[in-house]
């Protein structure tokens, strides 16, 4: 198991919520199962964890973009027409961050290369409401290089 560091892929793992954790503020039970990377490790053991939006459920994920679209919106519109019109495509892309504090015990680190391996889940929790995942960066070249194998051994 690799260690919990800056730039570690992690899962939060799945418990029962305890007094103290309502103290402390570190644990949810909504937040079982979320995967994300750590943005940064501070004192006491607590981990800030950039969530990953295919690990939220899908109505928490709308919700999300929802919001991202209304910041974008009101931002651009902030904007002058002329410090619109000099905004490339990737400056306009608005990228709206989830990230969560939690404590370093509730995480298990997970390999990159490790597709999530839960569905996305939807907000009941029920088995028989999956969304499906959206393919990553990895499963599209993993495919990619498959398929492009397929065709030199036929040619």
């Amino acid at each position: 198991m690799p260690a919990i560091e800056t730039g570690t892929r992690v899962r939060i793992v799945t418990r029962t919520a305890t007094p103290d954790d309502a103290k402390s503020g570190l644990y949810y039970p909504h937040f079982a199962g979320l995967t994300g990377t750590v943005q940064h490790i501070y004192d006491h053991d607590e981990v800030s964890v950039e969530v990953e939006p295919e690990s939220l459920t899908a109505e928490i994920r709308a919700r999300h973009a929802s919001v991202r679209n209304q910041m974008k919106t009101k931002w651009l519109d902030g904007l002058s027409e002329e410090g619109r019109s000099k905004l490339t495509e990737r400056e306009k892309d608005f990228r709206l961050r989830y990230v969560i504090l939690v404590a370093k015990k509730d995480l298990e680190a997970i390999p990159r290369s490790e597709a999530p391996s839960q569905p996305v889940r939807s907000a009941t929790g029920n088995s028989d409401e999956v969304s499906p995942r959206r393919p990553t960066s990895d499963d599209l070249s993993k495919a990619e290089e498959e398929e492009l194998l397929k065709r030199q051994k036929r040619a």
